[in-house]
């Protein structure tokens, strides 16, 4: 009896090649076929072994088929093969022409092409083992396609069509479209608060779009170049900058007229600290002059009460007591415009000046003259001048 050999899944995890495991199978099956047909045990055997040599049946599948015959007339099992022998000896029919096998053994034609199929069989396994084999290859050489390019411009292009291999914040969604930014902005070298900056635009500067994302950054075309932008700052419509200009005008016309006010506010208050400060030195200097008695320029006698005539330090002076408001008039006529009021010593005063008359052709209206008393202004004159054309005759409450 010809022995036969299964291989199940465990011995598959033994082998060290699945092919060589896969082509052992399968001679093993069209072996134990073609010698139950040669025995004449198992009818139709001979399609089977055929069909399972020329694909590749798995055991399961010949245990199936074993099954099926087993209910036909005439089967056999293997334990119950007998050794081979001829047709003609099993038949008595005349001798026919005799097919052997490798060792000898006599087999009939249908076994013989069994074998064949056999043979077919495995030439079709080698040859999917083959085309494992090149899938493997052609998967390497993609593998080796998958290298970094060579340059900074082919870097660019990867990342704007399938994004940067390693970091999925280099990853953007395809776009070709005019933005506009918001505010002064920097383009970046990557996409990274880090990175070197390539370039500033000002604010609703026009940007080409070439990629978005959900991260920080976007990708934009400036110059020729690929560059990174934060998209806070990205306005996709036209309207939104008409709008956004709208709104910067009237902030700058609010501030315009914040810092108007603001400055008319400062205007005024220097006005009133000056006023203020005016007064103040006024009523300073007005204390000053109220106390005053004689020229703070001239050492010699002083006009008063008891000396009703002097020479000072312009010449003859004397008093006169007479009431001076129309000296007064005529002297707003003339632009003159002080305050009246009467020193302590009793001198009436024009603003800061003594009032006094003089020769107007000596000393004209509003002519400042220095006496003993201070400093006196030309508000009249009188008949003493034809006489004495450098006298002064001084107005007191005497």
């Amino acid at each position: 009896m010809i022995k036969y050999q299964c291989f199940d899944k465990k011995d598959v995890g033994k082998a060290g090649r699945m092919e060589d495991l896969m082509k052992k199978r399968i001679l093993s099956l069209c072996l134990m076929m073609a010698v139950a047909v040669s025995a004449g045990s198992v009818p139709g055997m001979t399609a089977m072994a055929s069909e399972f040599a020329g694909e590749g049946a798995t055991t399961e599948e010949m245990q199936e088929d074993t099954e099926n015959a087993s209910e036909q007339e005439g089967y056999l099992a293997p334990s119950e093969w007998a050794t081979p022998v001829s047709p003609d000896q099993t038949t008595g029919t005349t001798e026919k022409e005799v097919v052997t096998d490798a060792a000898g053994q006599v087999i009939t034609p249908d076994t013989a092409q069994a074998i064949e199929n056999a043979d077919v069989g495995l030439t079709n396994l080698e040859k999917a083992v083959d085309g494992e084999a090149e899938a493997a290859g052609i998967a390497d050489g993609a593998g080796e396609s998958l290298v970094a390019p060579e340059d900074a411009g082919s870097l660019e292009m990867d990342k704007s069509t399938i994004g940067a291999a390693f970091d999925s914040t280099y990853q953007f969604v395809k776009e070709d479209a005019i933005v506009y930014l918001s505010e002064a902005a920097v383009i970046k070298a990557e996409p990274s608060d880090d990175a070197e900056d390539m370039a500033s635009l000002e604010k609703y500067t026009a940007v080409h779009l070439t990629g978005s994302s959900d991260a920080k950054y976007w990708e934009v075309r400036v110059g020729g170049q690929i560059g990174y932008i934060d998209s806070a700052v990205i306005l996709r419509e036209a309207s939104e900058v008409a709008a956004l200009k709208e709104d910067d005008a009237r902030k700058e016309e609010t501030e315009a007229e914040s810092k108007k006010e603001q400055e008319e506010v400062i205007v005024e208050k220097a006005s009133e600290a000056k006023e203020e400060w005016t007064q103040v030195v006024k009523e300073t200097r007005r204390e000053e002059l109220a106390n005053q008695t004689r020229s703070l320029n001239w050492s010699g006698p002083v006009l008063s009460r008891s000396k009703g005539s002097v020479y000072g330090p312009s010449g003859k002076e004397t008093y006169y007591n007479l009431n001076m408001s129309g000296c007064v008039r005529n002297m707003n006529r003339r632009g003159y415009y002080y305050e009246v009021w009467v020193r302590n010593d009793g001198c009436k005063m024009f603003g800061d000046y003594i009032m006094c008359a003089a020769n107007l052709g000596v000393h004209p209206f509003g002519s400042l003259v220095e006496c003993s008393l201070g400093t006196c202004i030309v508000v009249d004159t009188g008949g003493f001048a034809a006489g004495n054309p450098n006298q002064l005759d001084i107005a007191v409450t005497w």
